[in-house]
């Protein structure tokens, strides 16, 4: 049996990434981890990126040292990097939120993060868990960009 890992990392935006941008991110994702049976979320907040991979080890590992030379973004930092028993993520290709601060401060333990100018590259590992949890359980996860658009046009 082929060993899983996660890995949660954060990075900043090199763009503000608006619609497009960030609907063009999430269909090459979506289907680069489809072929390649990766699963996970990513978080866009403020020029900050969270997110969480998870699939086999090998696969990870190749996949991760890729986004890390993405010139779209700087300082990735590795906050999460452990084996798994099994994905958090197992029906998603890539779920995924465009939160606002003040959504991520209503997470349990989340709420003080941001009161001296923090990105989530400073975030760590406790908390990064909570908001995979948060978006885990239901919170913000949106099936595609139809609906992803749609939430943006009423905020």
């Amino acid at each position: 049996m082929k060993t899983l890992i996660q890995i949660i990392y954060a990075s900043i935006a090199n763009i503000n990434f608006d619609d497009t941008n960030l609907i063009e991110l999430l269909t090459e994702a979506r289907e680069k981890n489809s072929h390649l049976n990766v699963t996970g979320m990513l978080l866009y907040c403020d020029y900050n990126f969270f997110q969480i991979i998870e699939g086999q080890e090998r696969i990870i590992q190749t996949l991760f040292k890729n986004i890390k030379n993405d010139p779209r973004h700087k300082n990735v930092t590795t906050i999460v990097e452990e084996p798994i028993q099994s994905r958090s993520f197992a029906k998603w290709t890539m779920g995924f939120a465009n939160a606002t601060k003040a959504q991520l401060s209503m997470i349990e333990g989340m709420n003080d993060f941001f009161n001296e100018e923090k990105c989530l590259v400073n975030i760590k590992s406790g908390r990064a868990k909570k908001i995979l949890n948060a978006f885990a359980s239901g919170r913000w996860r949106l099936s595609d960009d139809t609906q992803f658009l749609n939430n943006r046009r009423k905020n």
